[in-house]
C-alpha cells in the first residue's frame, strides 16, 4: 500500500498552474542553499509525490506527472508512488531527459515554471539547451537570429515564489489530510576558538577580500552554508548531521553583510559583539530580505561604478544569478571553498586528534562484534546454522559498560548500538551522515540504509560493511570498513586485496600540487582493472574541519575534471554478485 494518495496536492498544483497560464512546473530535491541534507520543511518532492529518497527531480504537467531518479532508489520509488506517477531512472539511455519529456508531454508554445532558488544557473542554462535540441528533433527550429519563435516552450522563473510551498502551506491552514508543514530550524550559534581555527574571521575576509581584487570583482556572494560558516568561524545545528545555519552573505570592498534568521540571531548571546570591528563592519540583515538586498545593492553599485563586477560561485542559484546584470557577472569557483579546502595546521592536528577518537570507537565495536561472532558459533545455544543472527552476550558489551549491545544483532541494531558508543567520544556532536550498515548482499549496495524490521540479519557467517561518522569539534570524520565474521573464500581474499592494493597505490602516489583529482582517479582505479573490476562511484571527496563530510572542491573521480586533489578520503571498492568483497 502507498503511503501517499497524490491525487489531491497534485490537483491543487494544476489549479495553481492554470491560474499562472503554466503548463509544467519543475521540483528539484534541492533547497536555496544545495544542500546535501534537506530539511523537513524542504522536502518538497517528499511533500508532492510521497517519495523519500534523497535524489529525484520531478515535471508535472496539467495532466501527466513524472520522478526521474537513480538506481539506487528504483525499488523504492516504485513502492512509494502511486498510480498518479511515470517513474523513470535518470542513469539509464533508454529513459528520456525531462527536456525531452517536457518536449513529448505539453504542446508547443508551453511555459515552464520553476522557483531559480531551488535551481542553479547553470542547470537552467543547461536545459535551455536541452529543450532547444529536443524541439529541433520534432522540426521546431528558432528563427534566422537564433531567438526562440512562439513554438517554443519558455521556461519561466517564479520570482520569490514556490508552487510546491503554496499547495502544502494551504493544505496545512485548512487541516487538509493532517498536513503540517514542518518549520525551519533556527537554533543558537557556535563560536569556533582560533586555536582550532587558525585564522580569525577577519583575517579570513582579508584573504577573500585580496583574492576578489586579483580577479578584478568589487563583490562576492556566498550561498553555500558551510562557506559562510567556515568564513565567520561559526557553527550551527540547522541542518541534518552538517554543523551549519541558514545563511546568505555579501562581501564587499568595504562592508560584510549577513543574513540570518531573527530567531538565530536572538538565541545566541555576544553575536553582534563578536562581529562588530571598525576595521571590518558587518552588518546584520534578516534573512528573508537576502533577495530584495541584493538587486537593490547591485544596482546602486553598477550605477555608481560602470564597470563594477560581481563574483558568483559556479553553483549559484538561477534566483542569484538574474539580479547581477550579465555583462557585470563573474562567474567562478567561489574563493571561499577554495581556501576552506585547504586545511590550517590547527585544523589538521584537530582532525588528526579526533580520528584517534573516534578509532578507538570503531576498533572497540569492530572487536567486540567478531568476539561475539566467535562466541556465538561456538556456543551450544545455536542449532540453525551460520543463517541465524548472532545474540550477543548482554553482560559484554564494547567500549564503556553504561551502553547495552542488542539482544539480537541486525543491520539496524548493529548501526544503532555503533552511533550510541560513538555518541560517547569526547567532543562528540553529531552523526556525520547515517550509518550505513550492510550484511553480505546488502553491503554492495552504494549508499544502503537499512530500515528497521526490513533489514538483513548479521550471522556468525556475514561479510558486513559499515561506513560511519561524526563531528566533533575539531573535526570530521567518515570510515568505512569490510570485515569478515567467518573464513572468506579464496574469491573474497582476491577482492579484498585488490581492493586494499588500489588503497596503498593511490596513497604512496606523489604528485604536483593542484593536480585534477580526476588524473589520481585513475591510479586507484587502473589497478581495479588490473582486476578486471571496477566501481560505479567517485575515488574519494575532501571532508570538512567540523563541517560537512563531503565537501567541495576536492574530489578524486573521473566526472570531475576540475577537482582538486588536495586533502580527502579515498574509498574505492569492488561490488560484485550484489556482495561487497
Amino acid at each position: 500500500m502507498k503511503a501517499l494518495n497524490s491525487l489531491g496536492r497534485l490537483t491543487r498544483l494544476r489549479d495553481l498552474l492554470k491560474a499562472r497560464n503554466l503548463q509544467a512546473y519543475i521540483v528539484p530535491t534541492e533547497d536555496e542553499h544545495f544542500n546535501e541534507y534537506v530539511a523537513a520543511a524542504d522536502q518538497r518532492c517528499a511533500f508532492i509525490s510521497g517519495f523519500t529518497g534523497s535524489s529525484c527531480s520531478i515535471v508535472i504537467t496539467l495532466d501527466k506527472a513524472a520522478l526521474w531518479t537513480d538506481g539506487r532508489y528504483q525499488l523504492q520509488a516504485s513502492n512509494e508512488l502511486d498510480e498518479n506517477w511515470i517513474l523513470f531512472r535518470n542513469d539509464l539511455s533508454d529513459s528520456p531527459t525531462k527536456a525531452k519529456w517536457i518536449v513529448s508531454s505539453t504542446p508547443p508554445g508551453s511555459c515552464i515554471g520553476y522557483d531559480g532558488r531551488q535551481i542553479p544557473y547553470t542547470g537552467i542554462q543547461a536545459l535551455c539547451k536541452e529543450l532547444i535540441s529536443a524541439e529541433a528533433e520534432i522540426g521546431i527550429l528558432p528563427d534566422n537570429m537564433g531567438n526562440k519563435t512562439s513554438q517554443s516552450r519558455q521556461l519561466i522563473d517564479l520570482p520569490n515564489t514556490n508552487l510546491i510551498d503554496l499547495v502544502w502551506e494551504s493544505m496545512s491552514e485548512l487541516h487538509i489530510e493532517n498536513v503540517q508543514r514542518p518549520l525551519r530550524s533556527s537554533n543558537p550559534l557556535m563560536f569556533i576558538p582560533l586555536s582550532f581555527s587558525g585564522s580569525t574571521w577577519k583575517e579570513k575576509i582579508g584573504r577573500v577580500r585580496h583574492t576578489m581584487q586579483l580577479k578584478g570583482t568589487q563583490m562576492l556572494i556566498l550561498s553555500a552554508l558551510d562557506e559562510i560558516a567556515w568564513l565567520f568561524n561559526l557553527r550551527g545545528n540547522d541542518i541534518l548531521y552538517n554543523p551549519v545555519f541558514y545563511a546568505y552573505a555579501i562581501i564587499g570592498t568595504n562592508t560584510v553583510d549577513l543574513f540570518l534568521n531573527p530567531n538565530t540571531v536572538n538565541q545566541t548571546s555576544g553575536l553582534e559583539e563578536y562581529l562588530k570591528d571598525d576595521q571590518c563592519v558587518v552588518n546584520i540583515h534578516p534573512y528573508s530580505e537576502f533577495f530584495n538586498y541584493l538587486e537593490g545593492i547591485v544596482q546602486r553599485s553598477i550605477d555608481s561604478q560602470p564597470y563594477f563586477r560581481v563574483w558568483l560561485d559556479f553553483v549559484a542559484s538561477q534566483a542569484i544569478v538574474s539580479r547581477v546584470p550579465e555583462n557585470h557577472r563573474f562567474i567562478y569557483l567561489s574563493p571561499v571553498a577554495e581556501m576552506k579546502a585547504v586545511k590550517a595546521l590547527s585544523e589538521l592536528d584537530g582532525i588528526r586528534q579526533i580520528h584517534i577518537t573516534d578509532s578507538l570507537v570503531l576498533c572497540d565495536y569492530l572487536a567486540w562484534l567478531e568476539e561475539e561472532a566467535n562466541v556465538w558459533r561456538n556456543s551450544s545455544q545455536k542449532h540453525s546454522g551460520d543463517s541465524e543472527p548472532i545474540k550477543p552476550n548482554p553482560e559484554n558489551g564494547a567500549g564503556l559498560p553504561v551502553i547495552k549491545p542488542p539482544s539480537v544483532l541486525t543491520e539496524s541494531s548493529a548501526a544503532q548500538y555503533l552511533d550510541a558508543l560513538r555518541a560517547q567520544a569526547k567532543d562528540f556532536t553529531s552523526l556525520s551522515f547515517s550509518t550505513i550498515s550492510g550484511a553480505d548482499s546488502n553491503g554492495a549496495i552504494v549508499h544502503y540504509h537499512p530500515v528497521e524490521g526490513q533489514d538483513a540479519p548479521i550471522t556468525s557467517s556475514s561479510v558486513y560493511l559499515v561506513d560511519s561518522g561524526g563531528q566533533y569539534l575539531t573535526g570530521t570524520t567518515d570510515v568505512t570498513r569490510t570485515i569478515h565474521l567467518n573464513e572468506p573464500t579464496t574469491e573474497e581474499k582476491n577482492c579484498y586485496t585488490t581492493v586494499l592494493k588500489a588503497h596503498i597505490s593511490l596513497a604512496m602516489q606523489i604528485f604536483p600540487s593542484n593536480t585534477p583529482g580526476s588524473r589520481l582517479d585513475v591510479v586507484a582505479r587502473g589497478v581495479m582493472w588490473q582486476f578486471c573490476g571496477n566501481y560505479a562511484h567517485g575515488t574519494g571527496h575532501g571532508v570538512g574541519a567540523f563541517l560537512n563530510v563531503h565537501e567541495g572542491p576536492i574530489g578524486l573521480s573521473g566526472s570531475r575534471l576540475n577537482m582538486y586533489s588536495r586533502m580527502g578520503i579515498v574509498e574505492p571498492g569492488i561490488h560484485e554478485n550484489m556482495t561487497l568483497r
